[in-house]
């Protein structure tokens, strides 16, 4: 991937962004609809575009390079967990609710929603499968240590939190893979339509959500732009140092990069108002990170070019 390719894959998501700004903004899309959208895309477009993206040739190179990134993805949890470590004593937080949500922000990125499609955009389709895999962890720590970061009382593990569209999707999608059974037309087809929906729709959906900022309370937050800092370019640049030397190939290595760039999971929100938490402060996480990755996701992506 060169510069100009680069260039062009982050301006159409910044297009598709004002785009769906202007559409929420003249009443085009409603906000129904639009609250519809991430239901649309994590049950029906996100799992068909897993799915196609993995009907690709079986290589012992893939294989090899899916247990490098899962390595890599030890190395992102070790950096992430020492930031998430240091939080406390940064911020001088007392208070066991806001301490769980600034943790949950530096520990949780907005891995398939956003990161997928971004990956897509970036490096073509065969990063959704190193991407589909990569996130396969962040799916169960989400579930466990993630939900423990929101709510403090003692909770027993629901393996069935695991089971949705999105991990079936990877599952079928690996079966389909190391069996190399091949989708005929009028299956693959469809599925690629439907999958094709997902980065337009997630871009359109971040842009329509632009219009809700109540930015004079976001932006007076200090610690959110240290959070801001720490998630969109700390991360993903040390991840980058750390991994630069021995990740040769340009998707093994840019896939994790990429991934531990993205904004705050949604589900931080979803989460602070399922256990009584500070929805407000998790709220303003997203939105605040969402928007500044609009800047930095192009600077981490070329940092990748550089390397």
């Amino acid at each position: 991937m060169n510069f100009y390719n680069m260039f062009v894959a982050i301006a159409t998501l910044f297009i598709l962004g004002a785009v769906g700004y202007l559409i929420r903004k003249k009443d085009v899309l409603k906000d129904e609809a639009n609250s519809n959208i991430p239901k649309l895309i994590t049950e029906v477009t996100l799992p068909c575009l897993i799915i196609s993206s993995m009907q690709i040739e079986y290589t012992w190179d893939k294989v090899a390079d899916m247990g490098l990134m899962l390595l890599v993805g030890v190395v992102a949890f070790v950096i992430q967990y020492g930031f998430v470590a240091l939080i406390p004593g940064i911020f001088g937080l007392a208070d066991k609710h806001e301490k769980g949500i600034y943790q949950f922000m530096v520990m949780f990125q907005n891995s398939g929603f956003i990161g997928i499609p971004v990956l897509a955009t970036i490096f073509g389709e065969e990063a959704i499968f190193f991407g589909a895999i990569y996130i396969i962890p962040y799916r169960v720590l989400i579930m466990t240590l993630g939900v423990k970061m929101m709510d403090s009382r003692i909770r027993k593990f629901n393996y069935k939190e695991l089971l949705n569209p999105g991990m079936a999707a990877t599952v079928i999608g690996l079966f389909l893979f190391f069996t190399q059974i091949k989708l005929t037309d009028f299956i693959n087809q469809p599925l690629e339509i439907v999958g094709g929906l997902t980065t337009p729709l997630a871009m359109l959906f971040i842009g329509a959500s632009m219009i809700d900022l109540k930015f004079e309370k976001i932006f007076v937050n200090k610690r959110m732009y240290i959070i801001s800092f720490i998630r969109l370019l700390a991360i993903p640049i040390i991840l980058l140092i750390v991994i630069k030397g021995f990740v040769t190939n340009e998707i093994a290595r840019g896939v994790p990069v990429i991934i531990h760039a993205m904004p705050v999971a949604t589900l931080c929100t979803i989460f602070a108002k399922e256990y009584d938490n500070n929805v407000d402060l998790a709220s303003s996480g997203v939105f605040m990170t969402t928007l500044l990755s609009m800047v930095t996701i192009p600077i981490v992506a070329t940092l990748l070019l550089m390397v």
